[in-house]
Parts: structure tokens; C-alpha cells; sequence
């Protein structure tokens, strides 16, 4: 381990390296602080303990805001004195809702070494969000994968299967498939339930899931559904 080595010069050279003289910097030691700097130290003391209440998740801001209640001091004042001793609020992560609940009954991937040739073989489904006034919107999207054309899709609010399903019934009636189509999502509960296998099996389609896991798969079904 390695110890830390202070060296200390005499006053005098430090002085002169300085350009200040010697009478000078005795008379610094001695002088008060400011009546500035004495607010200034009391109020970082409350500064710091709104922070600390707050489990440095506050900003200036909403320290100010706090502080006012109770005292007189500006938000500039406040993020000045912030800013020289450290005290940074800590960023919260940004809320992502839940697009994918799991489901207990899944389906083996079918297309992944199938390259289409034409519209209405593949369709690729996914589920999205979508940030509004009044809340978070649930945006569930159907794609041909052949064309990337939106063939269905279906917002609300909740993550149920009802979603899905009215966006299947939707893109069914626009473009009334084949049997043998192949329906592939991820494996989220709403595309394994009955609502969503029923109308699919009418028409002969197959079902089709992304393996657990495999961050590839996955993407394949957002990117088609961006």
C-alpha cells in the first residue's frame, strides 16, 4: 500500500510564487466570512437535507419549491450551491408498460427459415404503446411480411386478448387469406388464447411463435411491427 506523501513549503516561497505578501495572507486567515457566505452555508444546510429526505431524487426545482415554504431563496441560488457541492438528482428510468404477459400454451416457430414469395403467407403481429394526453394507448399491429404492409390493427387501452383479436377479424375481412397463411408473434398470452386461436384455425392458418428467449426472434416480430 502505498502512503500518501505531503510536502510543505515554507510561507514565504509560497508567497512569493503566489505574488501575494506575506501580510497579506495573514490577514486572509484572519478575516470572517462574508455575510453571503454565511447565508450561503446555512441555507446548503437545509439544502441538504431536503435532498437527503428526498433520497436525491430532487432537483433544484422542487428543492426551491420545498424550501420556500419556509424561507426566501431563489431556484438560481439554489442550483448554484447544488452544483458546487455534488448534489445531482438521481434521473428516474423512463416507465415502459408491459406490452407481453406470458402465456402458457405456445407454438413452435414455423417461419423461421421461411422467405415468402408473395402477400398473405406470413403475417407478423406485435404488440405496441403509445403515449397520449390521457394515458398510455395499447397499439396491436398485424403485417404482411412479405409486402410490411399493415394489413390489421386495433388501439385500446388494456392488454387483452380482445385486442388481438379485433385486429385479426380486421385484416381477415380486408384480405381474406388462404388457408395455410401463417400467423407469427412472440409468445405473449394473448396470442396463445382461444380468441385469437379460434378464428385462425377457421381458416386453416398456422400459428407460429418466437422461441423463448432468443433476443432475435423477438426483434424479427418488433421490426416488423414498427
Amino acid at each position: 500500500m502505498i502512503e500518501e506523501l505531503s510536502v510543505k513549503f515554507p510561507i514565504k516561497e509560497c508567497c512569493q510564487a503566489l505574488e501575494v505578501s506575506r501580510s497579506g495572507y495573514y490577514q486572509w486567515l484572519k478575516s470572517e466570512p462574508s455575510q453571503r457566505e454565511k447565508e450561503d452555508a446555512e441555507l446548503l444546510k437545509q439544502i441538504v437535507e431536503v435532498f437527503e429526505a428526498n433520497k436525491g431524487r430532487y432537483g433544484s426545482p422542487r428543492v426551491t419549491r420545498e424550501l420556500q415554504e419556509e424561507t426566501v431563496c431563489g431556484e438560481k441560488r439554489v442550483a448554484r450551491l447544488m452544483r458546487e457541492n455534488g448534489l445531482t438528482a438521481r434521473r428516474k428510468k423512463a416507465f415502459r408498460p408491459r406490452t407481453t404477459l406470458a402465456g402458457d400454451r405456445v407454438a413452435p416457430n414455423l417461419i423461421k427459415d421461411l422467405e415468402p414469395s408473395a402477400p398473405d403467407q406470413v403475417w407478423v403481429s406485435d404488440i405496441t404503446y403509445v403515449g397520449r394526453l390521457e394515458g398510455w394507448r395499447y397499439l396491436a399491429i398485424i403485417l404482411d411480411l412479405f409486402s410490411r404492409k399493415v394489413v390489421g390493427w386495433k388501439l385500446g387501452e388494456t392488454l387483452e386478448a380482445e385486442l388481438v383479436v379485433t385486429a385479426l377479424k380486421g385484416a381477415l375481412v380486408r384480405r381474406q387469406p388462404k388457408a395455410g397463411l401463417y400467423f407469427h408473434s412472440d409468445r405473449g398470452s394473448q396470442y396463445s388464447s382461444d380468441a385469437v386461436k379460434t378464428p385462425l384455425a377457421v381458416i386453416g392458418a398456422n400459428l407460429s411463435m418466437s422461441g423463448r428467449g432468443n433476443c432475435y426472434e423477438k426483434e424479427l416480430v418488433s421490426y416488423c411491427a414498427s
